[in-house]
C-alpha cells in the first residue's frame, strides 16, 4: 500500500512508472494504451508500473484524477490478460488491483520483467483508419523519453538483448546447478590470486 501511495504522490513519470487518465477498460482505445504500456513495461529490467486514474494538469505534472466504480471495476484481470496477451508473445505477466488514496480511485497495474524472451507484438490492431500496435514491434521505454512505443534506437536494442542474454545464461547456470553438473560459481581462492 505505502510502495502504491508512492507512485500515485510522486505526480512525475519515470522510466519503470505510466500515468494514465480515468478511463474505462472495454473502450478500444484504452485497450490499446494500456497493451502497448504492459508490452514496454515487460521488457525493462525489473517490469513497472501503470497506474490508471491521474490527468496530466501541465507538461509532466500528474495529479489524481476522478474515477468511478464503474471505471474501476471494468479493469479485471481476466479481461486484460485475454485481450493483451491476444497480441503480446509471450504472454505479459501481470496483477491488476483497485487502489483506493484519500478519496480517490484508481487501478494499479503491476507488469513483471518478460522470463527468457522479450515481448513482441504478434498481430496489427487497427483503430480510427491507422494501425496503432504493429505486428513485429517490441514495445518499449527508453531511458531517455517516458513514452512506451516501438524500439527505436541502437541503445535501446543493446539494452534489451544484454537482458535477455544474461536471463539465458542464468538459466543456463541455474539448468546445470539442478542437474548437479555446477555447484556453485567458480571463486578466485586468495593463493590463486597472489601467485
Amino acid at each position: 500500500g505505502e510502495e502504491i501511495g508512492f507512485y500515485i504522490q510522486q505526480g512525475k513519470e519515470e522510466r519503470y512508472l505510466e500515468y494514465k487518465g480515468s478511463m474505462l477498460w472495454n473502450r478500444d482505445d484504452t485497450k490499446v494504451k494500456i497493451a502497448q504500456a504492459m508490452m514496454a513495461m515487460s521488457n525493462l529490467r525489473n517490469g513497472g508500473v501503470i497506474v490508471v486514474g491521474m490527468k496530466e494538469t501541465k507538461r509532466g505534472v500528474w495529479v489524481p484524477d476522478t474515477m468511478t466504480d464503474e471505471q474501476v471495476s471494468s479493469f479485471t484481470q481476466d479481461d486484460i490478460a485475454q485481450w493483451v496477451n491476444d497480441y503480446a508473445v509471450p504472454a505479459v505477466r501481470f496483477t491488476v488491483e483497485p487502489f483506493l488514496l484519500d478519496t480517490n480511485k484508481f487501478v494499479i497495474i503491476k507488469v513483471r520483467e518478460f522470463d527468457t524472451f522479450p515481448t513482441i507484438c504478434r498481430k496489427p490492431k487497427p483503430l480510427g483508419g491507422r494501425e496503432v500496435l504493429k505486428k513485429g514491434s517490441i514495445y518499449y521505454r527508453s531511458n531517455s523519453k517516458n513514452e512506451s512505443a516501438p524500439i527505436s534506437s541502437d541503445e535501446d536494442m543493446r539494452e534489451l538483448i544484454g537482458l535477455a542474454v544474461n536471463k539465458g545464461v542464468a538459466g543456463e547456470i541455474e539448468r546445470l546447478r539442478a542437474l548437479g553438473l555446477v555447484t556453485a560459481f567458480p571463486v578466485a581462492q586468495e593463493d590463486d590470486v597472489l601467485k
